[in-house]
């Protein structure tokens, strides 16, 4: 894809996610949603969902960005080392500012505090998880090991998201806004490193 592509896709992202911003509010749909994951909660989907909770809580994320950063550093692999480190950078400014300007509250649960909008672990989910499959995408010429490598990181996005829900911890167009603010970073990050 060439890197016009990756402008137009992030502006897309952008005009969605202000789209559901400018609309937003506890809509049928959100009620609908959250219904659902908690009349059918498992202790196995509970555990499933804390073990991904953990794994993109803020301090888990900035670790495996530094460790990731730093080794590509090291692998020469100079210029992704930098755009993981400016797509962390800008998760973490645009998720704070969003939270504490929306202000939105919760769903009633016991597990988590704090300001509802965007979901930070689905943001987070398609900024690292998606940086690696552009990676993949970029670097790895074995068409079947790309395949597979590529659909497991889809895969595990899937997952991050699904799990705020399962949790009960975020409304629906929380996921839903944390994905596409997300798509708007990786996507203009991506048209950055590209134009740079």
């Amino acid at each position: 894809m060439n890197k016009k592509n990756y402008l137009i896709l992030s502006i897309a992202f952008l005009i969605a996610f202000l789209a559901i911003l400018v609309s937003f509010n506890y809509c049928v749909l959100d009620q609908s949603v959250n219904r659902f994951f908690a009349e059918n909660q498992s202790k196995f989907l509970s555990s499933f969902s804390n073990l991904f909770a953990f794994i993109f809580d803020a301090k888990c994320i900035i670790a495996l960005i530094l460790i990731c950063s730093i080794s590509l550093w090291f692998s020469d692999k100079r210029k992704d080392s930098i755009f993981l480190v400016y797509l962390g950078i800008s998760y973490g400014i645009l998720v704070f500012l969003l939270k504490n300007l929306v202000e939105r509250a919760r769903p009633d649960n016991l597990i988590e505090t704090g300001f509802s909008f965007p979901s930070g672990h689905a943001t987070i989910s398609i900024i690292f998880l998606g940086f690696w499959i552009y990676f993949c995408y970029s670097h790895i010429k074995n068409m079947p090991i790309k395949i597979i490598t590529i659909c497991t990181l889809a895969l595990l996005i899937f997952f991050v998201c699904i799990s705020r829900l399962i949790l009960g911890v975020h409304w629906f167009s929380d996921v839903l806004s944390g994905i596409i603010l997300g798509g708007f970073i990786l996507f203009g990050g991506i048209w950055l490193r590209r134009t740079i």
